[in-house]
């Protein structure tokens, strides 16, 4: 697929990766996407673009929530991932993961190339708190990586005829291979793993998962693979509790979301709050006005 568009481009790698944004200074853009969906849930695309930045934001991702794991395999030009504050430059030869179900940014400050491996969450080894701190790093150059760039420049999307059994295949090998990359890192990583990261781990999933309707202090301590004891432990440390701490969040996300001119029912929505009239009650809990009076003063200061 070719495109001349930068709002081309985010139709394109929205429909091709997850929903997401794109921006471009360059007077003449061109980009073009190759994929090949190896099985129902890995794929394989061969991407190209001139100067762009593409990203998901809170907003997107409250929109279209989504698991998954993707890997930038560059090729050539030069690059940057954003995620939780880190940044991993990509240059020929590296490699950097992210995670979709956080806010995330690709820039690239002129032509490039690469090839993006995207799979679920839950297709690789569980890492609970340690997988926050995997994204945005570059991938070590280890046998693993070699093995998996390897396979994945070998496969060419626009020249390879339908086979499910070679392509299952090919979708096992690249998860076995990042299953294994990953591993080496959380075996690094797994002891710095103190009370104070597991602890910051445990907020920052909350705040990127605000949006979900499930997100209850259980599903946070099974999602880390630790006990829900010790998650109420640790928000103890600063006198709270997880189920404080996630409605609280949920309100103040939702008053930024009125602020910026949403509806109620669509500010609810977008925090977790599914009935209005909870949502009304606790936001007059927290902040002594419903939203709707927020709304309302929100919509004089703009008028």
């Amino acid at each position: 697929m070719d495109v001349t568009s930068v709002a081309g481009w985010a139709q394109a790698c929205s429909s091709a990766f997850v929903p997401l944004r794109a921006r471009s200074a360059a007077p003449q853009f061109r980009a073009s996407l190759q994929q090949l969906v190896l099985t129902p849930d890995v794929a394989l695309t061969r991407v190209a673009s001139g100067a762009s930045e593409v990203y998901r934001s809170d907003r997107v991702i409250a929109q279209h929530p989504r698991d998954d794991l993707l890997i930038s395999l560059h090729r050539s030009g030069s690059g940057v991932v954003t995620q939780h504050g880190r940044e991993a430059r990509l240059r020929a030869g590296s490699a950097a993961l992210y995670d979709a179900s956080a806010p995330y940014t690709l820039s690239f400050p002129g032509r490039m190339s690469e090839v993006v491996l995207q799979l679920p969450r839950r297709c690789i080894p569980a890492t609970g708190p340690a997988f926050a701190e995997l994204t945005a790093r570059p991938l070590p150059a280890g046998g693993p990586l070699r093995a998996l760039t390897a396979l994945a420049v070998s496969v060419n999307p626009a020249a390879v005829p339908e086979h499910p059994l070679e392509d299952a295949a090919i979708a096992d090998a690249v998860v076995s291979l990042v299953g294994a990359i990953v591993s080496a890192e959380t075996a690094f990583t797994a002891p710095r793993l103190d009370a104070e990261l597991l602890r910051a781990a445990l907020r920052r999933f909350i705040d990127d998962h605000l949006a979900d309707p499930r997100l209850s202090p259980e599903l946070v301590a099974h999602t880390h693979h630790v006990s829900l004891r010790l998650v109420q432990k640790l928000f103890a440390l600063d006198g709270d509790s997880p189920a404080a701490y996630i409605r609280r969040r949920r309100l103040e996300a939702a008053r930024r979301l009125l602020l910026s001119g949403e509806p109620v029912h669509r500010a609810g929505h977008l925090t977790g709050f599914y009935d209005i009239d909870s949502f009304s009650r606790a936001f007059k809990r927290q902040f002594g006005a419903p939203p709707s009076a927020l709304r309302l003063t929100a919509r004089g200061a703009r008028g």
